[in-house]
This record gives structure tokens, C-alpha cells and sequence, in this order.
């Protein structure tokens, strides 16, 4: 039967809670345990507050030969996607793809160009073919018990002349893809010729910013003007600073998003059927992390010139000192986490499809050693989260500091 999608109606109230009580302890029972689904949809629900809630939101729902199959809403303002479930006994035919499709309509038309989604582990799936990508991991405490989720977001903006997809109404029915071939999961990523572009460019970058500070520092030391001379080092100083930080931040976030993915799915391991490709996610995303490129051309150069004492504030001169001996701590845990990588990726790799993060032989999940190498890990991000948090807080400290100085005539 054809699947149409129509506004949210007061009457449906009860069918759409029903409907979601249903669906989440079906279709997400493969993610989450019998008490996060009992936390997430309670078996004696307030419906006056889902009244409130639905006429608050914009909501859609599926109806299917007169019965309702589905439904959606737009929450925060009518920005971003708050709900999208779809009955337990209607999955695969095609109503949330219409219902997403509706929604993503009603925003365009508001002029929202970027829409965001708190997905589960059961729907990431779906929206990220939808063309939904990763923003971060959360951890939420519902009803006292902690879930893990992904915010996830789109950009709906098209392309000048580009044509806004219209509702799907009286459709018929989407027939499931067929599975594509999966690649092996033994095989590597190709070369990336862009990627080491990229790199080559960094690096020239940072040869040519070299050259820069000490061609202008030549000409100011043979100026003799002392004052001058401190003011150049700390406000390049500044700089190298500034991109030290936002370094830092994204480090950092990443890193605590995995930390927080692997405390979350450990437990997952006790269970019966763990939930494979959940766990063949988490386990590809903590063997990706980005190293810290430290700025210190202005430091380098100030060592080999005058020394520190070339500045006239002592307790600066001690601050700067302090934080670019951090450098050594962040490399050392880099190396350390490098290796706990290469482990992973050694015992990994022959059950997990990396490129397409997919499990593809669930065994390794029954291996005490899986077990070990995650808790491993665990504690190096716990280790990794410490230093960068202390990176991080003094190259505030030092940032404000040189500002400070630089302050004062």
C-alpha cells in the first residue's frame, strides 16, 4: 500500500506514543539493555505531556492504509530533527525516508540551511546515508541511566538553480537496496596523493614562516631598539599561541568523544549478542587521531638569539619556559598511543571492515583480548584527555599573559 505523509493531528496522540513505546523496545533492543529501553520509553507514559510536546514541535506522521506507520517532528524552534520513528511491523518500506523527506522540506522552506539530529546507535545508520555526518558523541542520563548517542547534521542548502525535492505523496513502496559488495577487510586505504599535498603544504608553510620572523628579526636587531625587539617576539609569540590552542581544542574533543565511547561500550562485550558494528565504529574511530602540530617558531627563535633573558618580565620568561616543556609530555603520549594503535589495528583488522566501519566476523568480540586491548586504550585517552586539559589551560594562561605584557606601554 502507498505510503502518505500528513500533519500531526490532536487525536493521534495516543497512537504515536503507543507507536514509539513499541518501536524503541523492538527495533533499538539490538543497541541498548532492557533498562535503558525501559528509561527511554517508560510503560505508563504522561500523555498530556506528549500533547504538549507534539503541538509544540512540527510533527508528521505516516499513514499507511488508514493506519498510522510512523511519525516525525522538528524541535528547537522547529530547527532540528527530534523525532523519527517508524512502527516495528512497517520497517524497510520506505516511511522514513518520506517522513525525513517531509521534514527536511518544511526546513528548507523556512530558509534553515544546517538541521542537527541526536541519533541513536540503531538510526545513525540511516541518516548518515541520508547525508547526515558526525559532530560529536554524547553520554545522556535519562531517567537515571546513561545512553550513548551521536549529534549528527546536514546542510540543506542547495546550489543556486538547484531544485528543492518535493514531499513523496502516493509513492510506492521503496524495495531495500541490495547489499553491495563489501570490500574486504584486508584491504588497505589507497594512497592518497591529495593528503600528502596537503602535508607538503604544512610543511612549507611553517619552513616559510620561519624564514619570515627571522628575516624581520634581523632587521630589528640591527635597529638596537630593545623595546621593539620584546614587543615583535611576543606579539609573534601570540600567534604561534592563538593556533596552539585551537590545536588543542580539537584534539581534545576528539579524544574525549572516544574516551567516552569506549567507558560507554565495554560493557556491551558482557552481552550475549554484542552489537557488532557499534562496537566496529568505536573501535575504527580510536585508532584515528590527530597529532598536535606545536607552533614555536617565535620561541626558537628567541632561544637562539638573546636567550629568554632578552625579556624583560621574569615571571613571563618562567611561563614561557613551563609551557613549551609541555610539548615533551603531548609527544610522549602521542608515541605511547601510536603504539596502542598499531596493537589495535593488528588485532582488529582481520574482523573489522575499517573503511566502512562494519564487523564482519563477530568472534573477536568473545576474545579476552579485545577486552584488554580496549581497556588499554581506555586508559591511554583517559592519560591523552589529562595532558592536553593541562596543555590546554596553560597556553590560556601564557596567551593571556603575552596579551597582558603587550598591554602595557
Amino acid at each position: 500500500m502507498p505510503i502518505e505523509i500528513r500533519p500531526y493531528d490532536t487525536p493521534d496522540a495516543e497512537k504515536l506514543v503507543t507507536l514509539f513505546h513499541d518501536t524503541v523496545h523492538e527495533i533499538n533492543s539490538r543497541d541498548y539493555s532492557p533498562e535503558q529501553l525501559d528509561a527511554w520509553a517508560p510503560p505508563h507514559p504522561d500523555i498530556r505531556k506528549w500533547r504538549e510536546r507534539f503541538k509544540e514541535s512540527k510533527t508528521f506522521v505516516a499513514v499507511s492504509d488508514g493506519k498510522i506507520v510512523g511519525f516525525g517532528n522538528l524541535e528547537n524552534d522547529r530547527q532540528d530533527i527530534g523525532m523519527l520513528y517508524v512502527h516495528k511491523d512497517h520497517q524497510g518500506q520506505g516511511a522514513a525516508t518520506l517522513l525525513l523527506n517531509r521534514l527536511e522540506d518544511f526546513l528548507r522552506k523556512k530558509g534553515v540551511a544546517i538541521t542537527q539530529v541526536e541519533s541513536s546507535i540503531t538510526a545513525r545508520s540511516f541518516f548518515e546515508q541520508k547525508g547526515y555526518s558526525w559532530v560529536s558523541d554524547n553520554r545522556k542520563l535519562l531517567n537515571g541511566k546513561e545512553f550513548l548517542n551521536f549529534k549528527l547534521e546536514k546542510r540543506l542548502a542547495f546550489d543556486e538553480g538547484a531544485k528543492v525535492p518535493e514531499p513523496m505523496k502516493n509513492d510506492k513502496m521503496e524495495k531495500p537496496e541490495k547489499h553491495k559488495k563489501e570490500k574486504s577487510p584486508k584491504e588497505k586505504k589507497k594512497f592518497s596523493w591529495r593528503d600528502l599535498f596537503v602535508n607538503k603544504v604544512f610543511d612549507l608553510l611553517i619552513v616559510i614562516a620561519g624564514v619570515t620572523i627571522a628575516f624581520q628579526l634581523n632587521n630589528l636587531k640591527n635597529e638596537g631598539d630593545a623595546k621593539k625587539l620584546e614587543r615583535f617576539y611576543l606579539e609573534n609569540m601570540a600567534a604561534d599561541l592563538d593556533k596552539d590552542i585551537d590545536n588543542i581544542q580539537t584534539i581534545s574533543k576528539a579524544l574525549e568523544a572516544n574516551r567516552q565511547s569506549v567507558r560507554v561500550v565495554l560493557p556491551l562485550l558482557d552481552r550475549p549478542e554484542p552489537p557488532a558494528d557499534t562496537l566496529a565504529m568505536v573501535i575504527t574511530n580510536i585508532m584515528e587521531f590527530e597529532t598536535f602540530r606545536g607552533h614555536s617558531d617565535t620561541y626558537t627563535s628567541l632561544l637562539t638569539g638573546n636567550g629568554l633573558s632578552g625579556l624583560s618580565d621574569p615571571t613571563l620568561r618562567n611561563q614561557i619556559s613551563d609551557y613549551y616543556k609541555r610539548y615533551d609530555a603531548i609527544h610522549r603520549f602521542e608515541q605511547v598511543y601510536t603504539e596502542v594503535v598499531y596493537q589495535l589495528l593488528n588485532h582488529f583488522s582481520p574482523y573489522v571492515d575499517l573503511a566502512r566501519k562494519k564487523m564482519v566476523d563477530t568472534s573477536v568480540l568473545k576474545m579476552v583480548q579485545s577486552r584488554n586491548m580496549l581497556l588499554v586504550a581506555e586508559g591511554q585517552l583517559n592519560n591523552g584527555t589529562e595532558d592536553y586539559a593541562e596543555m590546554l589551560s596553560k597556553a590560556r594562561a601564557l596567551r593571556d599573559a603575552v596579551s597582558a605584557r603587550l598591554a602595557k606601554p
